[in-house]
């Protein structure tokens, strides 16, 4: 391989090319600062495995490309695990699906348009953070190079070697995912799917999308392919797998945040830093407004010239007053509902319907905030009354009022 012996330099340089990526380079840019994007895939975007859910606040606090939205979504159907349902109808469309191929390259697009630099196919193997500067080493089929910069923000997404090599650490564990587009056009509305057989700890779904493709899969810490197949054969005959989008598809969901989302000279925003919804393992709009507190810290940082570790510990301060309370509770909450059998998810479905519950979701309930309506949740009588038979009660003591 051939080795460049003069580095390029930056302001700053971000490292991954998923939407908190794109978000922080682009707002950087903004600031004045010479940012590039590294991403190692040949295409922003592309093969990216994701229900592609995202709430419309988070089209209302940030520009985000509308022309990727594929549907709308207000009205669900929740399934027990023996086959129970509960109708869900919320007030208003709050989420829209999008295609995450144009979403992410659309963002990328207006990234290119406030000056960011983007480097495709391109692999940062290492950071190495010296006195005055980071420097990265790239990977490419030409050969290997080094860049160099002030700062350096990593937005790889689940993946952890350079935040493992900083001393950052890694995510409590990793969430197995899977997904599959069919052609079912008999699922007219979105569709939720708990019990064992499908997801340990978590849940299934198909999501319909307004052309008769249906997205169709599992988040779980078990096998995959298994609750996969469970929910196919419960969505009634589907014509086939679309070859538009390939065949089945995998990836790792972070649970849970690293260990310290900042070093010296170096942040990491979005899934890099576990900052994933640890109720329903969605990302983008966590990953959003950590790339907003990002580029804030950082700009501070240019300000002062002092890119240290103290300096931008400022960063983890901001995003755990927004979003480190949903993170820690949801995975409380997990920790009670992971232990369930069956016959409890089943008697939990049942006091949902007696309590009514979801007909106080629909009119107090967000999307992309779980803690106060969940702890309303567990309030209602007829639930409490599962919880403690159960003998889970203690979950009162975890759960702060």
């Amino acid at each position: 391989m051939q080795h460049s012996l003069s580095p390029e330099t930056y302001d700053v340089i971000v490292i991954g090319g998923g939407p908190s990526g794109i978000q922080t380079s682009m707002l950087l840019a903004e600031k004045g600062l010479r940012t590039v994007l590294i991403d190692k895939n040949t295409e922003i975007g592309k093969d990216v495995v994701c229900s592609g859910v995202i709430s419309k606040e988070a089209f209302s606090r940030y520009d985000l490309p509308e022309s990727a939205i594929l549907a709308s979504l207000g009205k669900a159907d929740l399934y027990s695990p023996f086959g129970t349902f509960i109708p869900y109808c919320h007030p208003e469309e709050t989420v829209v699906v999008v295609d995450r191929h144009k979403f992410d390259s659309e963002l990328a697009k207006a990234a290119a348009r406030k000056g960011v630099a983007i480097r495709l196919n391109t692999k940062v193997s290492s950071l190495d953070v010296n006195g005055d500067c980071v420097s990265a080493e790239l990977r490419t089929a030409s050969g290997v190079s080094r860049i160099r910069a002030r700062t350096a923000v990593i937005a790889t997404g689940v993946s952890f070697h350079l935040q493992s090599a900083l001393g950052m650490g890694r995510p409590e564990k990793i969430i197995k995912g899977i997904q599959v587009e069919v052609r079912a056009e008999e699922v007219g509305r979105l569709r939720i799917y708990w019990g064992n057989e499908i997801s340990a700890g978590f849940f299934g779904w198909a999501i319909p999308l307004s052309d008769g493709r249906t997205r169709v899969g599992v988040m779980t810490e078990e096998d995959p392919i298994n609750g996969l197949n469970h929910i196919l054969s419960r969505i009634g005959p589907y014509r086939n797998i679309c070859s538009e989008t390939g065949k089945v598809k995998r990836r790792g969901i972070a649970f849970g945040t690293i260990s310290r989302s900042y070093s010296d000279r170096v942040v990491a925003v979005g899934e890099a830093s576990g900052l994933v919804k640890t109720t329903t393992g969605g990302g983008i709009y966590y990953g959003l407004i950590s790339a907003e507190m990002a580029s804030d810290t950082i700009s501070e940082a240019f300000a002062t010239g002092d890119f240290s570790a103290g300096t931008l510990s400022a960063y983890e301060k901001l995003w755990k007053k927004s979003l480190g309370r949903e993170i820690a509770f949801g995975k409380r909450f997990h920790g009670f509902y992971s232990r369930l059998k069956d016959n409890s998810i089943e008697a939990l479905f049942d006091a949902a319907k007696k309590d009514n519950l979801l007909h106080y979701i629909s009119r107090n309930g967000k999307f992309d905030w779980h803690k106060n309506a969940v702890v309303k949740i567990l309030r209602s009588p007829n639930l409490r009354r599962v919880l403690l038979w159960e003998g889970i009660n203690s979950v009162k003591a975890n759960i702060s009022y």
